[in-house]
């Protein structure tokens, strides 16, 4: 009896502390999150950029976008001439998690940072457990369907 030091407490996750107490260091298994992603048909990118809201450093990225903005740019207008500059295809609703486990999720209306301690994918749901003990349950098919209500 005895678990091997780092082993993944089920399949299912995706970050988790090793160690006995809740200070054991993260772990993360981003190849299951591509994966998994691959498998859902939601699209895994990985990236390197600075996050203002969870630290001030370059930190290595892993999101997965389950829609895309269809527009993006800039849009000018000078005397009767319209243009969109530097349109690109943003992510709109998304869940980044950056290589200190802080995440960055993003829905249709809301947009959070927390502090994981534990993420397990269970079919289309992420469930989460944040740094101070609280659990969230999110199925994923809500963002990747525009909801029915939407104001502009």
């Amino acid at each position: 009896m005895g678990s091997l030091f780092g082993s993944k407490p089920s399949e299912s996750h995706v970050i988790w502390r090793s160690g006995r107490n809740s200070d054991g260091k993260k772990k993360f298994d981003f190849e299951y999150l591509e994966l998994w992603a691959a498998h859902f048909g939601v699209d895994f990118e990985q990236w390197t950029r600075v996050d203002h809201d969870r630290g001030d450093e370059p930190r290595e990225q892993f999101a997965c976008v389950f829609r895309w903005s269809k527009s993006g740019g800039q849009e000018l207008s000078v005397g009767d001439e319209e243009w969109t500059m530097g349109s690109q295809r943003k992510p709109r609703t998304f869940i980044e998690i950056d290589e200190e486990g802080m995440v960055r999720l993003r829905g249709w209306t809301t947009e959070t940072t927390l502090d994981v301690a534990e993420l397990q994918l269970q079919k289309t749901v992420l469930k989460l457990k944040t740094a101070d003990g609280t659990v969230k349950k999110l199925d994923v098919r809500k963002l990747s369907k525009q909801p029915e209500t939407t104001s502009s």
